[in-house]
């Protein structure tokens, strides 16, 4: 039986593995940032809830503490860091304040979650991973806030694995392609709402590739993985007793990532163009 705490527990990718970890018997502590959210789990013994925002430091380190204090001396096994947050819009659109916003709590939130988790994985093979997307590799319209903080948060894993090389932990990272989870099928309304708050004047430089853009996303939920699907990819790093640094899933992951290391940029643009673009519907 392991000891897992896994972050942004209260949806998606991150829900899945906490369901699968207490089905198995694990001890998990899954983190919510709100209350209300913990009320999204079945009661069970095996199952601790812990509150924890990783957009907020005094948060993140409140959480570990009441982790160390349930453990009541047992070691930590594993920390999945899955907590994130996507705000799509143009660079030149979109708030500053969004991208501070996705930055803060996809990338500054795992610098958190690590800083935390190496001290207590470390010593007795613990594992440290990641849970990033294939944006993590490549960059795609739309998404700069989103993109730069999976790049961002490749290079953490990069840095902690390089400094704490012989400390006995490993520090794992996994890119999904297209997952079914609520970030996805919430995009095309999210994207028609920020097209009803265009001027005209930006409707006419940007409203036919947030058009593409909500189709896309609309159209991406047929070949999307599932979020059993994607954890049970994950969990392949949680049990190999030699863990690759990097685990790839999703054909279009696995495509997309390929190609970003490839391709020169002209073709990759043109790549990744030919889906979105400013040409009229």
């Amino acid at each position: 039986m392991l000891s897992i705490l896994i972050t942004g527990a209260a949806r998606g990718i991150g829900h899945e593995l906490v369901q699968r970890a207490v089905a198995r018997g694990d001890l998990v502590f899954a983190t919510v940032r709100k209350p209300a959210d913990a009320d999204r789990f079945p009661a069970a013994q095996n199952l601790k809830v812990i509150l924890m925002d990783v957009a907020d430091s005094a948060s993140v380190e409140q959480g570990f503490a009441e982790i160390d204090r349930l453990l009541q001396g047992r070691q930590l096994d594993a920390v999945i860091n899955a907590a994130a947050i996507s705000l799509p819009g143009a660079l030149e659109l979109a708030p500053i304040s969004e991208f501070e916003q996705t930055l803060n709590t996809n990338a500054v939130g795992s610098a958190r979650i690590a800083r935390a988790a190496i001290p207590r994985l470390r010593g007795h093979g613990g594992r440290l991973i990641f849970v990033t997307s294939l944006w993590g590799r490549a960059a795609g319209g739309l998404l700069a806030s989103y993109c730069a903080s999976k790049h961002a948060i490749e290079a953490i894993a990069d840095v902690a694995r390089r400094e704490t090389a012989g400390m006995n932990l490993h520090v794992v990272v996994c890119q999904p392609g297209v997952v079914m989870t609520k970030m996805l099928t919430g995009q095309a309304a999210d994207i028609e709402a920020l097209l009803a708050k265009m001027t005209p004047a930006q409707k006419d430089v940007y409203g036919v590739y947030y058009q593409r853009y909500a189709k896309l996303t609309s159209s991406a939920t047929g070949s999307a993985i599932t979020t059993a699907k994607a954890a049970e990819n994950i969990e392949r790093a949680l049990f190999a007793k030699r863990p690759r640094t990097r685990y790839q899933f999703g054909i279009d992951s696995k495509l997309v990532c390929f190609l970003a290391w490839l391709l020169p940029d002209r073709w990759m643009d043109a790549v990744m163009n030919a889906s979105l673009n400013h040409k009229p519907l």
